[in-house]
């Protein structure tokens, strides 16, 4: 009789003991769940600051860059023809004339460089025409800075490729600045353009001849470079999700960029409910 008591009390002290431990495994369970629930949470909520502060610097740009091409190009465009008028009216061989024909001449370059500072803070070509026919055009006038030929080869036919506003924008803001960067920095002779797609991801590659990096050397300089062009770049890979692969060749180098379309984006980023 003691020893089936004790053994009661045993049985009932282990299944005491397991009920505790199943229910401080539930517990850590949902702690866990709960965490993951609260950093993807965290996660939506940075990207969505972070969009919307660079959509307010795009708004701001676009602001900046529609007043220099509207009322700053304008107006010395205004006093250009006026000048343009004025020394119509004067001989050649006179003082004045030459004096007129300097300004004018420093009007028309200030015109054409607001207009080309306009067009780079905000890229109208490209909210026209899309990022094709945009970057087709970059890499005509690269090589016409470059004087070496500079190609341009797309995958996608004429309007098979449909992207977001803002990933298009932020996509060819990477681009742009890549391309600005190897100008700079690599001295190349030529550039070469390519523009694809594998398993619903869209993938641009950048080729050149000049002085090239590694990723290892990409990764290093993204940590130790107090430089604002590379710190744009990773804040608008985040905002669309993509990524960046630099190959160093025995001549010159690569730069792949990789960016999910839209529908996939935002599979990656599940919204969490909570009550």
């Amino acid at each position: 009789m003691i020893l089936i008591t004790v053994l009661s009390g045993t049985l009932f002290s282990l299944g005491l003991i397991l009920s505790l431990l199943g229910l401080v495994i539930n517990f850590r369970k949902k702690r866990i769940l709960q965490n993951k629930e609260i950093e993807v949470l965290l996660k939506n909520k940075e990207l969505e600051l972070m969009n919307a502060v660079v959509l307010a610097q795009e708004n701001e740009r676009s602001k900046i860059a529609r007043n220099l091409h509207d009322e700053v190009g304008a107006i010395l465009s205004m006093a250009q023809r006026n000048l343009t008028a004025t020394i119509k009216d004067l001989p050649e061989n006179s003082s004045s004339y030459e004096d007129i024909k300097f300004v004018i001449d420093v009007l028309d370059q200030s015109v054409s460089k607001i207009r080309t500072i306009s067009h780079e803070i905000l890229p109208h070509f490209l909210v026209k025409f899309g990022l094709q026919k945009t970057l087709r055009r970059l890499m005509e006038q690269t090589q016409k800075t470059l004087g070496h030929p500079c190609t341009f080869v797309s995958e996608f036919a004429k309007e098979e490729l449909i992207l977001e506003e803002q990933q298009e924008i932020q996509f060819y803001s990477i681009t742009l600045e890549l391309l600005n960067n190897i100008l700079k920095h690599a001295r190349p002779e030529s550039v070469n353009l390519s523009l694809g797609s594998f398993e619903n991801n869209l993938f641009l590659k950048l080729e050149h001849d000049g002085i090239a990096i590694s990723q290892s050397d990409y990764e290093y300089l993204l940590f130790h470079s107090s430089g604002v062009g590379l710190e744009s770049i990773s804040q608008r890979l985040k905002l669309i999700s993509g990524e960046l692969f630099f190959e160093r060749f025995d001549q010159g180098g690569s730069i792949k960029l990789s960016m999910p379309l839209k529908s996939e984006v935002e599979e990656m980023l599940p919204i969490v409910e909570t009550e």
